[in-house]
């Protein structure tokens, strides 16, 4: 039993490339090397380097050598094999191709045994939040114009509110302009006024005019990316300070920072 163990440990610090992470206490480590990159060990761990910077809270992409980096995707999971396993059941299990899963591991036979320890990453880049591909994009034009003024109301409402609170206001633009019941245009999703009445405070009060900051810009580029914390949100609000009485009878789908976000 002993010499399995020591085998399984082995077997789990070869991933993806040839022992290029270990596995400890159920995450995947990477010790960075002279030369390395964020962006490089990002791309040989299929993860995006900003994604490696919030799950490592680096503030910047600077590097050195020696760091120790935690690999570990948002998707992934260890399986241990039981007695009558096999890699290709275990595969079909996970919904990977065998293949992938010799690739995870770096192995190229199919021999597994009891007790070996087998790295799982399920989904593919795209569904990586880091990765998601701009899907609105496609569908609508989104100018520099836009993008600076999805970050001036990301500023006005959310600004000292955290990072997923920040994106999850402007994911509910985009959500809206993916939505038949309201405009197309980001400008003219801001803008929109009904009865009159601007639909978001910042608009009204003149707060929109702010000058965003850094956090604020990189917030509306998440969510242009289609990155959406609020699970489908179309609506807002601070529970404290809204007035609206219609809002508060909304389903809610989150609950980030001081915002309720509903749809």
């Amino acid at each position: 039993m002993r010499k399995i163990a020591l085998i399984s440990i082995m077997v789990v610090a070869i991933l993806f490339n040839s022992c290029l992470a270990a596995y400890a206490g159920g995450g995947l480590y990477y010790t960075v090397k002279p030369g390395d990159t964020l962006s490089e060990i990002g791309e040989k761990f299929g993860l995006n380097y900003r994604y490696l910077m919030e799950k490592n809270k680096l503030s910047s992409e600077n590097i050195i050598p020696g760091l120790r980096l935690n690999v570990t995707p948002a998707n992934y999971q260890v399986h241990t094999v039981k007695l009558g396993d096999t890699l290709y059941r275990i595969a079909q299990n996970y919904g990977l191709e065998v293949k992938e899963l010799q690739r995870q591991n770096g192995i190229s036979s199919s021999n597994i045994w009891p007790g070996m320890k087998l790295v799982i990453t399920t989904g593919s880049k795209a569904s990586n939040k880091y990765n998601a591909k701009p899907a609105l994009s496609r569908k609508f034009n989104v100018t520099k114009e836009d993008i600076r003024l999805l970050a001036q109301l990301i500023h006005a409402e959310a600004r000292g509110e955290p990072l997923s609170g920040q994106i999850a206001v402007g994911a509910v633009i985009m959500n809206r302009m993916a939505s038949s019941e309201f405009p197309e245009q980001i400008r003219e999703i801001i803008y929109q006024r009904s009865k009159g009445v601007y639909q978001f405070t910042p608009v009204q009060d003149g707060q929109i005019r702010l000058e965003p900051n850094e956090a604020s810009f990189y917030a509306a580029e998440r969510a242009l990316k289609g990155e959406d914390p609020t699970g489908g949100a179309l609506f807002f609000y601070n529970p404290e300070t809204s007035s609206d009485e219609w809002i508060k009878t909304l389903p809610v789908t989150k609950i980030i920072g001081n915002h309720v976000f509903a749809r």
